[in-house]
């Protein structure tokens, strides 16, 4: 049976968590002073133990509402038994159900896209940018695209913590002018802060890079389920990767 998880959980969340994905806990507690009372928390519990969960966060494309599932996890030895697909259709019923107007998420690695499709999900939005204002704007390469995936700032707050914790750096280049961007100054940043691409100079902590260029990449980074089809035609801008 599936229910939402009380604040009395987080102590077995957290180390849940810490034991799938190996996240240090100085991370995983930050979520939940933080990031918990704004998520919801459908969980499958087995003789009073939660053995599956997601984070449902806050999240906007454009003028509409949604929900992203992070940190999808099941406990090793009840895996195969879909407990995750039900969780999966649970929030989408939720999100149905309570006026919101898509359920969003991104994968974490590639194998898992078939995954989610088999679960109603389909590919969306593009992830690496080119930044708009180099002096080459004649090229083909440069697709604007119509809105960006965006969170609560609380949410940006701990993500940007985690990447600044496992030694990530996060990059704003605010003066593009004079600058020839080529595809080796693309941005591929993720939660634990591996950042490829950017050039020396701007490498420093602090401050982040933002674009909503792509310059063609094939691969959607985000997948979606929903019944609005003006969604899912919007070339929307996923800016953070969740791995």
């Amino acid at each position: 049976m599936i229910e939402f998880a009380r604040l009395s959980d987080k102590t077995e969340l957290s180390r849940m968590w810490q034991n799938i994905f190996l996240e240090d806990r100085e991370i995983t507690e930050l979520f939940f002073e933080k990031i918990f009372d704004k998520a919801v928390t459908p969980v499958i519990r087995q003789n009073g133990e939660i053995v599956s969960s997601l984070f449902l966060l806050p999240c906007k494309i454009g003028e509409f509402e949604g929900k992203c599932v992070y940190c999808a996890m099941t406990l090793p030895r009840y895996r195969g038994k879909g407990y995750m697909k039900k969780l999966l259709d649970f929030s989408y019923d939720y999100c149905r159900d309570n006026g919101f107007d898509f359920l969003i998420l991104v994968p974490a690695e590639k194998s898992l896209f078939n995954y989610y499709e088999k679960c109603g999900f389909e590919r969306f939005g593009v992830r690496k940018s080119y930044v708009w204002g180099s002096s080459d704007n004649s090229s083909d390469k440069f697709l604007k695209t119509d809105c960006e995936l965006l969170f609560d700032g609380k949410i940006i707050d701990y993500w940007q913590s985690a990447c600044v914790h496992y030694g990530g750096e996060i990059i704003e280049i605010k003066d593009f002018s004079g600058m020839a961007f080529t595809d080796d100054t693309t941005v591929i940043k993720n939660a634990r802060g591996s950042i490829k691409g950017i050039p020396e100079k701007y490498r420093k902590s602090g401050v982040k890079i933002q674009g909503n260029i792509d310059f063609g990449e094939t691969e959607s980074p985000a997948m979606i389920r929903t019944e609005n089809g003006k969604i899912k035609r919007l070339k929307c801008f996923v800016g953070i990767t969740l791995e």
